[in-house]
């Protein structure tokens, strides 16, 4: 799991940048078992070298693409210190435009036992549809289970270790109030709104729905 001096490092434009050109790179495909990673949110850039408060500002090691491998969250979930999650009920919400890395971010972050309630997800489980295509009928439904959830992860209903909320969350006053109800820490996925149109295309999303969703957040983001 990563460690709370490594999460911010982990939300940067600089950081979100580099994995998403190594895999433009070499390809979707990770590097230990060598599966072809379709959903590539699930392609974790992991660290050869341990990054440590000593060195996680050393861009030598943390955009240092040499010392960087892409492996799936099956192979990163079995390297040394990232399998046991700490049981300490801490909630993040990671917020952030659409298409801006937010999935790709908490899975670099989580560990199995953690808690995701991520709203995309929600859509692909209950529609049977791919991942950016969200049947407009089913919002109510979709909304009402993380509503459901979100209740759970207030009342630390469970024994999951840490939760990771992930939405767009562009208005301040109503992340703000989310994280006061919930005691939760802010992560915001940095990001331009180029950067985001560019992976809505990597990602083969509808590119101009969802550069209409893209332009929607940024007309509604307050930093």
């Amino acid at each position: 799991m990563a460690q709370d001096f490594a999460k911010q490092f982990y939300s940067t434009k600089e950081w979100i940048r580099l994995r998403f050109n190594l895999i433009q790179e070499r390809g979707p495909i990770c590097q230990h078992c060598k599966k072809i990673m379709i959903d590539t949110s699930k392609l974790i850039g992991h660290h050869k070298v341990h990054l440590t408060p000593q060195n996680i500002h050393d861009v030598n090691i943390t955009l240092n693409p040499e010392k960087i491998e892409l492996i799936c969250t099956e192979c990163h979930s079995k390297e040394p210190g990232h399998f046991a999650g700490s049981r300490k009920h801490e909630v993040y919400i990671v917020y952030g435009a659409p298409c801006s890395g937010k999935t790709s971010m908490v899975n670099q972050l989580a560990v199995r036992g953690d808690l995701i309630l991520d709203l995309d997800k929600i859509f692909e489980c209950i529609s049977g549809m791919p991942l950016y295509d969200k049947p407009d009928n089913l919002r109510f439904n979709v909304f009402a289970l993380r509503d459901k959830i979100i209740d759970m992860v207030k009342t630390r209903y469970g024994k999951w270790h840490n939760a990771y909320i992930v939405g767009g969350y562009p208005a301040k006053v109503e992340r703000e109030r989310l994280a006061k109800e919930l005691g939760a820490e802010l992560i915001y996925c940095e990001s331009t709104k180029e950067e985001c149109y560019s992976h809505a295309i990597s990602c083969d999303a509808k590119s101009t729905e969802w550069q209409q969703w893209i332009d929607k957040w940024w007309n509604a983001y307050e930093a």
